[in-house]
This record gives C-alpha cells, structure tokens and sequence, in this order.
C-alpha cells in the first residue's frame, strides 16, 4: 500500500489550484470537501482522505469550503485548534474555529455569507443529510465518484483481508435473532452503509481499515435475510459465508443498483429505510433508481437503536477486552515511569511505540485509533497525533497518554490517563490542581445516579461543575458510545445531547483540561450504564476501565469526603486487579 504523502505547502497550494481550475470549467463557485471515504467512516486512512490533500490537515474531523478564488478554509472543533494551526499553511488555507455552533452549520453560514450559488461537491464522499443542508443555500452539484483523479494524485487502499465471523461466546445472538425485532412484516428494508452498523448485523469483523474492526461493504438489511455487497476481490471465510440469514453479493459498486433491482423483484419491498446522515448522496441516487421515491423512507439510526443496548455476551466480551487493555497501560505507564526514574529519557514516539507493544502483548488485533501520546504542553493538544522523537519525557512532565484496542469478538476499547513522568519528584503545583479538578468531574459523572432517560446533557453537566467552579472547561463531549468502532452512534454525553440514558449502553466519561503552551489532563473510564440495584427506575455507571489514578498528581485538600471515598473505592478494585498504583506513593 502507498503511504500517503507528505504534503509541502507547494504541493498543497497546487491541489487547492487544480480544484480551482475544475470549478471553473464546471461553472462552480466552490467546492466542498468532506474528510469521509465511501462509507461516511469517522476514521479514514490519510491516503484515502481527500480533505487532507488540499489541507494537510491530518486530524480525523474536520470540513472544507474551496471557494474558486482565494484561500481554502478548513473548518475545526475545539479539540483540533492547537493541531491545525500547527498543521496547514496558513498562506494556502484559513483555519476556521467557530464558536457556538458546528463545523458544517459554520461552512454552511459561509456559503450564504461569500455568495456561493453554485457549489460542487464529491457525491460518494458526502452524506445525503449534509447536501440537503448545503442545498437550502446555494445550488448543488454532486460530481460523480473519480471526479477528482487525475488532478489530484491520491494514493491507495490495501487489499481487502478476510472476513470472518465472531465466535458465538463473544458475539450473543445470531443475525436473524437481532433482525427479528426490528420488523414487523417482511415487506420492508433497512439499507445500511454505516459499517459498524454491518460488522454488528452479520456478527462479522474484518479489519479492512486502520483503527476499524469492520469491513467494507453495503447491505440491505431485512427480517429474513441481510444481503451484504462486498467487491468480487474480498475474501469471505467458509463460516461467515455459511452464516445463517447472510447472503453475500459480490459486485463491484457500478454492479449494485443491479443486484438491487434483482432482490427487489424477489422482495417486493414496500418501504426502504435510510438514514441521511450515514449514506451517500451516490448511493441515495442509487436506491432513488431502484425504489422509487414512494417507497424509501428517511429515518435517523440505521440498526443504532438495537445495536447501542449491549446484550449479555457482548458485555462479557467487552470487559474482557477493557480487563487486557487495562493490563497494557497500566504496563506501559510503569515502562516509563521505570524508565524516567532511572535516568533514561523516552521520546513521546517510543512512549506510543511501547503503548502498541503492551496491546499487542495482551493480544490486541488492532488499536482503535492511533495512540495519542502528548507531553508536557503537547498533551493539551486535544487530539495530538504526531508523537515525536525529538521530544523526551523529563522527571518534571506530565504526559497525557490516549489508547485503546481490539480484542477477542472485536469490540473497541478507549481509556485515557495523564500521569507524572517519574516515580519521585515533586510535580508542578498547577499540574495537580488542574489533575484533581478533573479527576472530580470524572468521579462526579462516573458516581452519578439518574434516572432512567435522563438525557446526555444532564451528566455531561455533572463532569464538568466541578472544572467550572475554578474557572475551567473544555472543548469536547465528555463521552461517546463505544462499540464495534470506538465511537458509536446511540449515546452521547454533551452540552447538545439529548439522547436518553437507557440501560445496556456503554459510554466514555473523559473530561479535560487543556492549557495551551503549558499542559494537558485527560482522565478517561467507559462505563456500563446498568439498573441501580435498590432504586427502581434509577440507573447508575459500571466502570469497564480500572486503571489506578496517579496519586503524586492528586491534590487531596481539593477533594471533598464524599470524592475521597469515592476514590479509594474506585482504587481498591485498581489494586484486586494489580494494576494501581497507590503503593508507588
């Protein structure tokens, strides 16, 4: 596989110019890039990131508005404003940080404000939802998949590895036991192109991208039977192919309005569901072809709702991964507290090197994003992605270490810890205040109890007080879903969240603190939302993560009785685990 390249500001000034000149022969105003591949993944290979190309902006989240004269701008959440002003060229992009409201509502605002009437954009690589948004204020026009090879050279993607079906102990219900309740005739359809949503529905992985254990593909999903459309070169292993309730339709992407037609012929499918958000303008032209306009029927979700409500064999797998990916930090945050101790100065890349050796020790597939590994005033760099080799760690650094992988049955993991570089010393005084205010707002969302369907907004309110009473906040949720891909649609703890809390959805709580130029805390548990024991209608988290808090960063005086208990009750299952670290204090 070719490694994407790396991007000069000349390279990236001549891209934004060969967009230009396309505009321009198709009568554009602008264009828009978006950062996703095909299949509206969140973690796309930089190689196959179109946005990166006329940014150089490597981050995972981020939109583009290339107007035909001028600068590109690339438009960033709070967690990628430090990052991408380090990133792009400032004389060949414009970094955009909106304030109060979202990336795509800001370029959209744009738009209307740089009187764009006529804007292009790459229809298998942006969402049906977003190019309706788009067209309420300008005119669209959706450029067919390959419309931009030849002017920019992208690299490519490896071949496809086999897909496999997960072992019934990790996965729980076979497919037609998880479609049964989704309908209730077998004259309707689910079209899916969220590829959690497919490895979930088929019980199978694939690992055919970096930090996914899912695979390509597209599928119809119905009560009966899911269709799953993998290209003619994708190895399927003999168990998944014998799956019941799965039918694999090998075509190529040309070939799958096709095979639709066919299956409908078969079906006759009164109603198609779609979720806007999650399919390409591409394929809803296709599905538009096939079904008709009468018969498809937009709904949010895909299979989110029952796939976010984890069923007994899907927990136990899921500890079980947390219980090895526990294992490795723990190993890894003593590997370099050992190392810094004794004299030795680890670089932040062999601190993200060594976080891959321990996963893989404890026999970790794949990681579920790429290991953030940042210190000293790197670690408030919120999704720091680079680690250095010329940056060491010295006795006096607090360092801000972001990982997680894939075990058995294919689930993702995700903790974070921030810790002293070194087992003695005394750390900076503004270090372990800033350390505590967030180990408070962790313990106060992770302690919490509330009442069933609570929303995310209320608990995303009780992490963050505690950082708010001293002047502090952050600029992310405090917690996503974690699934088959460690960031999963279903639950979401923010200031704009009003999901319900329901029992069976696993969640991070990962508040923060983030001093540019100065330093970084992140403190990150995933947590089991599951029925309070004595309190009807209540619920409460489990931590699936129990890895010890850094005691040298604690301050105690700041900690209230109520927090203090809190803690040791949290450290005292660290220590039943070995993997506390009280006893180094």
């Amino acid at each position: 596989m070719k490694k994407a390249p790396t991007l000069s500001p000349a390279t990236i000034q001549q891209n934004i110019r060969a967009l230009q000149a396309l505009m321009e022969e198709q009568g554009l105003d602008g264009f828009y890039v978006s950062s996703f591949d095909p299949y509206l993944n969140e973690y796309v290979p930089l190689e196959d990131c179109h946005r990166y190309y006329v940014t150089g902006f490597t981050g995972s989240v981020a939109e583009v508005l290339v107007p035909r004269h001028g600068k590109a701008r690339v438009y960033v959440d709070g967690r990628y404003h430090e990052q991408v002003d380090l990133e792009v060229p400032a004389e060949a992009v414009e970094a955009v940080k909106p304030a109060g409201v979202g990336n795509a509502a800001a370029l959209i605002a744009d738009v209307r404000a740089l009187g764009l009437r006529k804007v292009g954009l790459e229809s298998d690589r942006t969402s049906l939802g977003f190019m309706k948004q788009l067209g309420d204020v300008c005119e669209t026009v959706a450029l067919p998949a390959g419309a931009l090879e030849g002017r920019i050279t992208f690299a490519g993607l490896p071949a496809p590895k086999e897909i496999n079906l997960v072992a019934r102990q990790h996965r729980g219900r076979d497919t037609l036991e998880k479609t049964a309740p989704m309908f209730t005739d077998d004259r309707r359809g689910i079209f899916l192109a969220a590829l959690d949503g497919i490895a979930w529905v088929t019980n199978c992985r694939g690992y055919h991208l970096p930090h996914l254990s899912s695979f390509r593909a597209k599928a119809l999903v119905t009560r009966r039977k899911v269709y799953v459309f993998v290209t003619p070169e994708t190895p399927v292993s003999a168990q998944a192919r014998q799956s019941e309730g799965l039918e694999w339709v090998f075509v190529n992407a040309a070939g799958t309005a096709a095979e639709l037609e066919r299956l409908q012929n078969a079906l006759h499918l009164d109603r198609v569901e779609l979720d806007p958000s999650q399919l390409s303008a591409a394929d809803y032209g296709m599905l538009l072809r096939v079904f008709g306009p009468d018969r498809l029927e937009e709904k949010r979700g895909g299979v989110v709702e029952w796939m976010s409500i984890k069923e007994p064999a899907e927990i136990s797998a899921m500890e079980e991964g947390f219980r090895r990916g526990d294992r490795a930090i723990h190993a890894t945050l003593k590997w370099a507290k050992d190392a810094v101790t004794a004299g030795k100065s680890p670089s932040e890349r062999e601190l993200w090197e060594q976080t891959t050796i321990q996963y893989r020790a404890q026999g970790a597939v794949e990681q579920s994003f790429n290991t953030i590994a940042g210190v000293g005033p790197n670690g408030s760099i919120i999704h720091y992605g680079n680690p250095s080799a010329d940056v060491k760690i010295k006795p006096c650094d607090m360092v801000l270490l972001d990982s997680g992988g894939y075990f058995d049955g294919g689930f993702a993991t995700d903790t974070t810890r921030t810790f002293f570089a070194s087992h003695t010393g005394k750390p900076d005084p503004e270090h372990r205040k800033i350390y505590t205010l967030v180990l408070k707002g962790l313990l106060a969302c992770q302690y919490a109890v509330f009442a069933d369907g609570t929303k995310g907004i209320v608990l995303d309110g009780l992490a963050r007080a505690p950082l708010m009473k001293h002047g502090f906040n952050f600029n992310h949720g405090t917690g996503h879903g974690v699934g088959v891909h460690v960031h999963e649609d279903g639950v979401r703890l923010s200031p704009l969240s009003n999901l319900p809390m329901r029992a069976g959805q696993v969640v991070s709580i990962e508040p923060g603190i983030y001093v540019p130029g100065f330093a970084g805390v992140r403190l990150e548990n995933v947590a089991l939302v599951e029925p309070h024991p004595q309190f009807k209608g209540f619920l409460r988290f489990r931590s699936l993560v129990w890895v010890g808090f850094d005691p040298a960063l604690v301050d105690v005086a700041l900690l209230n009785d109520e927090e203090k208990a809190q803690w040791a009750d949290y450290e005292k299952g660290c220590a039943a685990r070995g993997t506390s670290f009280m006893s180094a204090v």
